[in-house]
């Protein structure tokens, strides 16, 4: 086997080192404006098919309402004594329909009102109303001064209706002649404040009754 031997220059050394450092510089730019070109080709292609969007037309969505509350309130079955509550009229309302409420007990003490709207929203309608034995109470009563009507959005509304033998420190601070008060709580903490509350009071002494409103669109 004959062996050929080739003496190489310094300087052909240093171009053949250059030349292959110019071709792996050009090769990597080479893949770099090809994949560039790769994704200019496959946005317009989205761009173009039906429902797609580009990342700067991301839509926001707007957060969901507060659902209303669909928590459990406590009932006492130890109770000596009834309430009551029933919206009067038909229903279901339309939106702005006004509404008022009969309140019944078997005995005396303090009755408490609050409304949950569908919303998350609740009211404080009254809070330690005097009530009698065998009483029957319009809510609001002609002279109140207000007026109670179904508000937006649409949906079931809860009424919760508490009697107490004794005073009941409540929430709102709605009284038999104040206006109507807005909680700063939402459903579901009412209800669990509500739920601590007549867990504290004596068995014999408190009642709850409920009922719901079915709101409907005002063409509805």
């Amino acid at each position: 086997m004959n062996a050929e031997c080739q003496t190489i220059a310094p300087s052909d050394v240093a171009r053949s080192a250059d030349d292959a450092s110019t071709f792996r510089r050009w090769r990597r730019s080479e893949i770099l404006r090809i994949g560039i070109l790769a994704a200019t080709v496959a946005l317009a292609g989205c761009a173009g098919m039906p429902g797609a969007m580009s990342p700067t037309s991301a839509v926001s969505l707007p957060a969901p309402a507060a659902a209303a509350s669909q928590a459990a309130v406590a009932q006492n079955p130890a109770a000596p004594f009834s309430a009551g509550v029933s919206p009067i009229g038909s229903t279901p309302l339309r939106l702005g329909d006004p509404v008022s409420f009969l309140l019944s007990t078997s005995t005396a003490g303090h009755g408490h009102l609050y409304m949950l709207n569908a919303s998350g929203t609740v009211v404080a309608l009254a809070e330690n109303l005097p009530v009698a034995p065998g009483a029957h109470i319009l809510f609001p009563a002609p002279d109140a001064g207000f007026t109670i009507r179904a508000r937006p959005p649409a949906g079931t509304d809860r009424v919760l209706f508490l009697v107490t033998r004794q005073p009941f420190q409540g929430f709102g601070g709605a009284g038999a002649s104040n206006a109507p008060v807005t909680l700063t709580m939402p459903g579901d903490a009412f209800i669990a404040n509500l739920n601590a509350a007549t867990a504290r009071l004596p068995g014999n002494g408190w009642a709850l009754a409920e009922t719901r409103v079915e709101v409907v669109a005002a063409g509805g």
